[in-house]
């Protein structure tokens, strides 16, 4: 006679394979993230007063609240915040946008401009976003 519990686990493991089944079978499996986007990295300058030739001051990665828009610079399509080490990702649709890059402090300084970006179908268009730290 076999025990409640085996029995119990019977059941589960068919459950479980039953239900892999089902769902691959009507395509559940499939992914659901856009194929397309922007990907990148957000670093500000070295910020050296004095640049050395052989020494200058190197970027340094930031993370920075990222802003997309199209068209309306008031319309916000997506927004994200990179990483320590200054990446992100966001997936978008073909078409033309624009990064609005803002620094999480809320200080002025760093600062960067806005950059156009075009995505593609397919793909994730890498780019770099520089901030100006304002030390010359």
């Amino acid at each position: 006679m076999k025990s409640p519990l085996g029995a119990a686990l019977a059941v589960l493991a068919l459950a479980t394979f039953s239900a892999a089944g089902c769902g691959d079978a009507h395509g559940t499996g499939s992914p659901t993230a856009s194929d397309s986007g922007i990907t990148g990295r957000t670093m500000v300058d070295g910020g050296c007063p004095v640049v050395r030739e052989g020494s200058p001051g190197p970027d340094r990665p930031l993370s920075a609240r990222l802003t997309v828009t199209s068209g309306d610079p008031e319309r916000k399509i997506a927004q994200t915040t990179s990483d320590a080490d200054g990446h992100f990702s966001v997936s978008l649709p073909p078409g033309t946008y624009t990064i609005r890059p803002a620094n999480l402090t809320g200080a002025v300084a760093p600062i960067a401009q806005p950059v156009s970006v075009t995505v593609t179908s397919g793909r994730f268009t890498a780019i770099d976003v520089p901030f100006d730290s304002g030390i010359r």
